[in-house]
């Protein structure tokens, strides 16, 4: 579905920018900069791929996803402060982008013979991967770890998707607009109102020295 490539490729450059803002704020030269755009970009779908055995990985089928990581990398680069600007409209994108990759990533693994609870995990390490190995790069603990709705709403629309795909109650096309509306409006809903996962307490052990 052309639409659905379309909308593949602008979360890949969302993705892509996002990873080169890391960058531009670490300070990297554009070398680093791309790198680190790439593998936000098509690092958790590279790692599907690899998992189910759907090789070679896409960006070595498909060099579009490069054109347009560097793309990213140099509108970052040269256009820095306008994306900082920017960053709110980044974040619908990328919200948009999170559920279109986390429903193409499930559609992936289904075609690859996989069960329903495999097909689901594809779909969120496609969607959330490449975000945990940008953390890694910069020396910062995965934000999906310790914050913010990203991963969860991924499940959320992932299960709504392989219900309905099940059930076959609504045409394929609409259950993937709806799925992947579902993961953007929990994602942004979860910005708005500020809501992360419980976090376990660090609770600090006095010892008594004299004992």
């Amino acid at each position: 579905m052309i639409w659905l490539k379309i909308l593949d490729l602008l979360g890949v450059f969302v993705f892509a920018a996002s990873g080169a803002l890391s960058g531009s704020r670490k300070n990297m030269d554009i070398l680093g900069i791309f790198v680190l755009a790439t593998v936000t970009a098509v690092g958790g779908g590279s790692l599907r791929s690899i998992l189910i055995g759907d090789l070679p990985i896409g960006f070595l089928k498909d060099i579009s996803y490069l054109i347009v990581c560097l793309g990213a990398t140099l509108a970052v680069f040269i256009l820095q402060s306008h994306f900082e600007r920017l960053e709110k409209l980044i974040l619908v994108f990328d919200a948009l982008g999170l559920g279109a990759f986390t429903i193409i990533g499930i559609n992936i693994a289904l075609a690859k013979g996989l069960s329903l609870w495999a097909s689901l995990l594809m779909g969120i390490i496609t969607a959330s991967f490449g975000g945990v190995v940008r953390d890694i790069l910069i020396n910062e603990i995965p934000f999906i770890f310790q914050k913010e709705i990203y991963a969860t709403a991924a499940l959320i629309g992932g299960i709504l998707y392989l219900a309905l795909n099940k059930l076959s109650i609504i045409p394929n096309e609409l259950n993937i607009c709806l799925s992947a509306l579902l993961i953007c409006a929990i994602r942004l809903f979860s910005l708005k109102l500020k809501l992360s996962l419980p976090k376990s307490k660090n609770v600090q052990i006095n010892q008594n020295k004299d004992g």
